[in-house]
């Protein structure tokens, strides 16, 4: 019996791993090509594999964006944890958790410019996206106004700041390339400081 389970633990892992594969792939054809431009037949064809073989892991294109948003969401709530868990200023933990953030968003090869597809997903799927996003920004809330009240940030109004570095975060994939200049980190790193020198508070 423990032999049985140990191979159907295997088959699950095995399947589990080409799911990953596949919704890497259509992540990356949605980020090279859009979204609505892109075919199931244009993911079956980069992984090279038929169209059949892809339906016994995803049944829809909105499937595979809906787990691009959640993924998105895993990453961002993974990324908070560890910024929470840091000593430091508001200001200072909102650095980490965009460095973090913007670094593991880039190496999972989410969906680039289609993540701005929310309207793509089914009516279920987006509840499910939004809500877990709401959560996100409520958390990044947090640090904002825990930055406004040690003086590491800026007294603007937070929501306006949220919506203005996380549009910039959302659209890093869309042209950030590996064999580029600099590595994900590296650009994380930057683009970070960037956006904390516009938020930081000058008094």
């Amino acid at each position: 019996m423990k032999t049985w389970n140990n191979e159907a633990l295997d088959r699950d892992a095995v399947r589990a791993a080409k799911r990953r594969a596949v919704i890497k792939q259509a992540a990356i054809e949605f980020r090279q090509r859009g979204y609505h431009a892109t075919s199931m037949d244009d993911i079956a064809a980069a992984l090279n594999v038929s169209k059949a073989a892809l339906y016994r892991y995803v049944k829809s294109k909105d499937e595979v964006l809906f787990e691009c948003f959640m993924q998105s969401n895993e990453i961002a709530g993974d990324a908070l944890r560890r910024a929470n868990a840091m000593q430091g200023t508001g200001a200072d933990k909102l650095e980490l958790f965009l460095v973090e953030f913007i670094t593991d968003y880039l190496d999972s090869n989410v969906a680039g410019g289609a993540m701005i597809e929310i309207d793509a997903l089914l009516p279920d799927q987006r509840l499910e996206v939004v809500r877990g996003r709401d959560k996100v920004t409520q958390e990044i809330r947090m640090l904002v106004d825990a930055g406004i009240r040690d003086g590491s940030i800026a007294d603007e109004n937070p929501r306006l700041m949220i919506l203005a570095f996380m549009g910039t975060v959302n659209w890093v994939p869309s042209w950030f390339s590996p064999d580029g200049e600099y590595s994900s980190r590296e650009i994380a790193e930057k683009i970070s400081r960037i956006l904390l020198n516009g938020l930081r508070s000058r008094t």
